[in-house]
């Protein structure tokens, strides 16, 4: 996958923003919250969106897992660029959570990643307080290579009413970062989910997101099949048939629920 043109990232900003814009004028709301998570997704989302609406931004890490540099680094981030923003703990809220579900009738094999989908809901929960009670918006932070991917919680970090990088993979991402002028620092380091303590997406994908974006974006938008792609990009055939399952076991969360028609 080429990079993108400076001239493609210009226009990749000034779409976004007007995106931003648009629906914030649109649904007559105040402007926008942004969870920000001290990673490049959300602080991108969150330099476009301030440029061009109000912004309330939230801090949410839970303490012993999330990582203080990345806290520092959201906190840090928002006070340079004049966002307004709240640091709340999710732990106790987790640990309610944990106390009151009946966990004892469930089996120990999907506990762990259960668990830590209840996380990023309980972001999504505050974020939707703090929007409804100042009548504002909540903007995803999700790029494009974990919209296919499935790699979202459904109803947590994918629960927003727009995306604003959505149509962009993860390397595509960094590029819009250092056009942004994001700090060198948020760029960098290993992306994560922040689900447990040393948890990366990069690991548990099992692949770069170089080599990730490369398979999305020849199977999906080129529509190759799975042994051209592999093929064309050099790697196991048998990764480039993973993704493509995982992209097509994962498009209950890219849609809205289904509804059954009754044709009454």
């Amino acid at each position: 996958m080429k990079p993108l043109t400076e001239g493609q990232l210009v226009y990749c900003r000034e779409t976004i923003e007007a995106a931003v814009r648009s629906f914030v004028e649109k649904t007559s709301t105040k402007g926008v919250v942004v969870a920000l998570s001290g990673g490049i997704d959300s602080a991108v989302v969150l330099k476009l969106a301030s440029s061009v609406v109000d912004v309330r931004a939230l801090v949410m890490p839970e303490m012993g897992v999330s990582d203080p540099i990345d806290i520092k680094d959201a906190e840090e981030l928002a006070e340079s660029l004049q966002v307004r923003y709240s640091l709340m703990e999710i732990n106790d809220v987790v640990d309610s959570v944990k106390k009151v579900f009946p966990w004892v009738e469930f089996s120990e094999k999907n506990k762990k990643l259960s668990l830590a989908n209840v996380k990023p809901r309980v972001r999504m929960l505050l974020s939707y307080l703090a929007a409804n009670l100042d009548g504002r918006v909540v903007l995803g932070t999700s790029n494009r290579t974990e919209l296919l991917l499935g790699y979202m919680t459904k109803f947590g970090d994918s629960g927003c009413d727009l995306e604003p990088i959505g149509a962009l993979y993860k390397t595509q991402v960094r590029q819009l970062a250092l056009h942004l002028g994001i700090p060198k620092g948020i760029i960098v380091k290993r992306p994560s989910a922040g689900l447990w303590v040393g948890q990366t997406d990069e690991e548990e994908l099992g692949a770069s997101y170089e080599v990730l974006d490369g398979i999305l974006d020849l199977i999906v938008d080129r529509n190759y099949s799975v042994e051209r792609a592999a093929e064309e990009l050099e790697v196991d055939i048998n990764l480039v048939e993973r993704i493509s399952s995982q992209v097509k076991g994962s498009e209950h969360k890219r849609i809205m629920p289904a509804i059954v028609e009754l044709g009454l």
